[in-house]
């Protein structure tokens, strides 16, 4: 009886990985801010403004928290006019697993990729993979910020169009 018990709470355990029962949900108003951070901590670190540009380069510095808070307000429009799927914990839709943001053809302009990301402890699991394939986005868009999470997506084709991101 007792090895028929364990069996049991074994197989329980492999079918109910978070992976596979992680629920996908549209955005709602209390995500924006843990979204926003994460997006501005992840795409911050490949900025498209770098300090270093050009040969030489010009070192010419923006004062502090300019960009930062620039891209907060570029980050707040984005998510008002794009789509934002939500993967979340099934036991807790609250805890946010992973997101992504879109825009479908709109006004003659190509579909577009503005921003993925899956918290570090939940990657290399297929998340992203599933929000990319969920958001319905083509297979060749444009994507608005660069990061090399990108490169995971070998099937995709993105084009890079910083302007995207600009309301």
């Amino acid at each position: 009886m007792e090895a028929q018990a364990t069996e049991i709470v074994t197989e329980n355990n492999t079918d109910r990985s978070i992976s596979n029962q992680a629920v996908l949900r549209n955005q709602r108003e209390s995500d924006t801010a843990m979204i926003i951070d994460s997006w501005l901590r992840s795409g911050l670190q490949y900025p498209i403004f770098a300090t270093d540009v050009g040969r030489p380069p010009i070192r010419l510095r923006p004062p502090h928290g300019l960009l930062l808070s620039q891209n907060r307000n570029f980050l707040q429009k984005i998510l008002t006019s794009s789509q934002v799927l939500v993967l979340a914990d099934p036991e807790d839709e609250d805890h946010i697993i992973g997101w992504i943001c879109t825009e479908m053809v709109n006004n003659g302009l190509p579909a577009c990729l503005h921003f993925i990301f899956v918290k570090f402890n939940f990657r290399k699991m297929g998340m992203g993979k599933r929000l990319l394939r969920e958001s319905g986005l083509p297979a060749e868009c444009e994507v608005s910020w660069r990061t090399p999470a990108l490169n995971f997506f070998k099937k995709n084709i993105f084009t890079w169009n910083p302007y995207r991101s600009w309301r």
